[in-house]
């Protein structure tokens, strides 16, 4: 039978579990942000995220959601740290220059609009006009979100898909023609995630693919062959 003293020695475990994992991320040497800042931002999140879902403004539900956004973010924020690709440092998911990401964002969904009007220019025209290439460029972020949110930018905006990341920080994305990869190309892209995460780059474009000759399945078998040589020799 679960008794009073069951309870407490229960409540007591967590309690002693929760300190050591609040100690250890507080004291983590290798976060690449200050941990306090860190902590702020989830609880500011869920707050949010309470008051918008609850739709309930009182002061009573209010302080439910302080304490319940604090005490589940005694919970969480240890388990949102992310190892760096290139070094020992240790990256907080939700951390990023906050302005600089309002303003990626809007810069995205007007890339994202340019680039739907185009798709269907080309969708509606009687000429289709579409040399597609595959694009292989190397933006080796440190932080794996950075990573993260250039892949989904790329795919997000019509005309261009990305198609792998491989571990030494090269790209490969599909493109419907070559206007459509200018962005990338250019590496203005990539530097505007860089500026999100404070980093600073080795951008290069690596190789641009062409040639109607191949089919499909030479195509999947050349980029395949042609980086599994490159990533052995970057391992040597």
């Amino acid at each position: 039978m679960y008794t009073k003293n069951n309870a407490i020695n229960s409540i007591n475990f967590i309690y002693e579990r929760l300190k050591v994992k609040m100690r250890e991320f507080f004291r983590d040497r290798h976060l690449a942000s200050n941990p306090y800042l860190n902590f702020i931002e989830v609880y500011g999140l869920l707050l949010l995220l309470w008051i918008v879902m609850s739709g309930i403004f009182t002061v009573k539900f209010i302080i439910y959601g302080c304490v319940s956004s604090f005490l589940i973010s005694c919970f969480v924020v240890g388990s949102l740290r992310i190892g760096g690709l290139k070094s020992n440092r240790t990256y907080f998911i939700l951390h990023a220059n906050y302005p600089k990401l309002i303003i990626y964002f809007l810069w995205l969904i007007k890339e994202v609009v340019k680039s739907a009007i185009d798709v269907s220019k080309i969708i509606l025209s009687p000429n289709m006009k579409i040399n597609p290439i595959v694009v292989w460029f190397k933006a080796d972020y440190d932080n794996p979100a950075a990573r993260a949110i250039l892949a989904n930018s790329i795919t997000l905006t019509p005309g261009t898909v990305t198609i792998d990341i491989y571990d030494s920080g090269v790209f490969s994305v599909h493109a419907l023609n070559r206007e459509f990869a200018d962005g990338l190309l250019d590496g203005s892209m990539q530097e505007r995630v860089a500026k999100l995460y404070g980093e600073t780059i080795d951008c290069k474009v690596i190789d641009v693919v062409t040639d109607y000759d191949f089919t499909e399945k030479e195509v999947v078998e050349l980029t395949s062959k042609r980086f599994k040589r490159r990533r052995k020799k970057s391992n040597a």
